[in-house]
């Protein structure tokens, strides 16, 4: 069938996976990328909205709004207008010191010891001094083998001892001297008078009535403050007239929790929503109608986010711990028609670790080709066979008794069920598998049921992201077999060349060395697949037309510095303003 479209015939296939617009360009769509959204702010502030409020999406409820127990997307969306850090990513993904709070940094020859200055005069939003104590304190509590910082805790790996040097001065000590040292100081901070309280009590910070309030009601330095938060609907941030920045530009920034991405996008063309994220195929197909061209534009962008499935080969299961199933597996799944289907030819095939705009990112990789036959083979060397009855594979395995137990290749493949694309790639992959003799079941979890099991090894099989960091460094937490204990190499990964060559790279100082080693040991981590590589997605994303402002790094256009802060609306084009 053919459908008319304002950009043109648009053929339209039916397919296992769904329906998808095989000739949709968006670089031809005009509602991509309208110069209007990436317009700069006019010098006369009068030219600017100030009163008006903005409307966010978040797909799941934050678990805490605790920066340093921070593990997920949704909880970073709302933190990063609560809470300023000292150090903040920049707009291009670099290092940077955040103007509002920090004025200077200075290493040491040796790499050995730095030394971070904040301005003076700064408060928490109940009116109570931010010092360098706060920031040591924060350290302190990441460091902690009782708080589950996990993603903070991993950040300051290799800072041995914080303490502060004056009220505005905190001084480091790193265990080596490292090219990364810098990054090490780059973590979230904590009034210290909020949480000492309760320490004793619950050296958790997450258990107690006071640390439970905390979390829930926390006591910022950012732009924003909390004012409301109902639960499974909305949080409500109001502008704080005493931040230490530039003065926010909307006056209430309210994230509405909408899981149902095609609620969203319907609350989006009522102008119940300003932004979201889209799927391909809200971008590519439910975004064509006059509904959305009267409100909206679209956004879109390079991103370093990595799509793959990880593969636990911890030892719980008996189908992973061999690099020929998960070779087999890798060869069993077919991304061309996924790319289409799935994707609406707006992701691209991923080569591993890094994405394109990581300067460690090798495109010489060569991927995994959908070849069933080869795959077949591999798991035939790996001791799964076919039976001839039922077509399935099965393996003698040896239990912890020695004896031996026939076991059938049957696992089961976890996702996301708020995502829209999971469910129809693992359907896809099931049919792959299907092919070969594999039994893969399908489980849909919500969110934070599914990344509970995921940080405690529960799980068999899972399709999994991450936002890649700018020093690739941040691979030692995902691969190094030092981190499968509090760490996030949650999949049991061990390799003695991987965990050579992370070692060689986070201790050299010459960038194109460094270049060389992050090549070749994503080459290592592609081959070896300890999780099969999927696609890099880009940003795509809906704002209101009256938003200006927007930058995309590799982050999206958020989660940096300034990053959201930096959004503005034309005076007289205000929406909502106060009531």
């Amino acid at each position: 069938m053919t459908t008319w479209t304002a950009y043109g015939w648009i053929v339209t296939c039916a397919t296992a996976a769904g329906v998808w617009a095989a000739d949709y360009d968006p670089t031809r769509d005009p509602l991509v990328n309208p110069a209007s959204l990436f317009e700069s702010p006019p010098a006369s502030a009068d030219r600017i909205a100030d009163e008006d409020w903005i409307i966010r999406h978040l797909r799941a409820e934050p678990a805490s709004l605790n920066p340093i127990l921070t593990s997920s997307g949704h909880e970073l969306t709302v933190q990063e207008l609560l809470f300023d850090e000292p150090v903040v990513l920049g707009p291009e993904f670099e290092w940077m010191l955040n103007p509002a709070m920090a004025e200077g940094y200075s290493e040491a020859d040796d790499h050995l010891t730095a030394e971070l200055r904040l301005k003076a005069g700064l408060r928490w939003q109940d009116g109570v001094p931010l010092t360098a104590e706060d920031v040591v304190f924060a350290w302190q509590m990441i460091r902690s083998e009782h708080v589950p910082a996990v993603r903070a805790r991993a950040a300051t790996e290799g800072v041995v001892d914080c303490r502060a040097v004056n009220p505005v001065t905190v001084r480091f000590r790193f265990r080596e001297a490292l090219p990364t040292n810098r990054w090490r100081i780059k973590f979230p901070i904590l009034p210290r008078h909020v949480y000492e309280r309760g320490l004793s009590e619950d050296p958790t910070l997450s258990r107690s009535d006071t640390h439970v309030e905390a979390n829930r009601h926390p006591v910022g330095n950012g732009p924003y403050r909390l004012v409301d938060w109902a639960a499974g609907d909305r949080i409500v941030l109001e502008r704080w007239a005493d931040y230490a920045g530039p003065r926010p530009r909307f006056a209430r920034v309210i994230f509405r929790i909408v899981p149902d991405g095609n609620t969203a996008l319907l609350m989006f063309k009522r102008a119940e929503l300003d932004e979201m994220m889209l799927t391909p195929q809200q971008f590519a197909r439910d975004t064509r109608d006059d509904r959305f061209a009267r409100v909206g534009v679209k956004g879109r962008a390079d991103q370093a986010t990595v799509y793959c499935i990880a593969w636990n080969m911890d030892g719980t299961n008996p189908f992973f711990g061999d690099v020929r199933v998960r070779q087999g597996m890798s060869h069993a799944l077919n991304m061309p028609l996924i790319l289409n289907t799935v994707y609406d030819g707006l992701f691209s095939r991923s080569r591993g670790l890094f994405p394109p705009s990581s300067w460690a990112f090798n495109g010489d990789i060569p991927l995994f080709d959908y070849d069933p036959t080869k795959a077949a083979a591999l798991l035939d060397a790996a001791g799964w066979q076919v039976d001839s009855e039922d077509g399935w594979r099965y393996r003698n395995v040896v239990g912890p008794d020695g004896t031996q137990t026939r076991v059938k290749f049957a696992f089961t493949l976890g996702f996301a069920q708020e995502s829209k694309t999971s469910p129809q790639l693992a359907a896809v992959f099931q049919q792959d598998l299907r092919r070969v003799g594999v039994d893969m079941k399908l489980q849909a979890l919500e969110y934070l049921t599914l990344r509970g099991r995921v940080f405690t090894h529960e799980f068999q099989a899972v399709i999994w992201a991450w936002t890649a960091e700018p020093e690739p460094d941040d691979a030692w937490n995902l691969l190094h077999s030092a981190a499968r204990s509090g760490g996030r190499n949650f999949v049991g990964y061990a390799n003695p060349d991987v965990d050579a060559l992370l070692e060689q790279g986070r201790r050299s100082f010459d960038p194109e060395v460094r270049r060389g080693i992050y090549r070749a040991l994503a080459a290592k981590v592609y081959e070896d697949a300890p999780y099969t590589f999927l696609i890099n997605a880009p940003s795509l994303w809906a704002f209101h037309k009256r938003i200006r402002g927007v930058h995309f790094s590799p982050m999206g256009p958020a989660g940096f510095y300034p990053g959201a802060r930096a959004w503005w609306v034309p005076a007289g084009e205000e929406l909502r303003g106060t009531r």
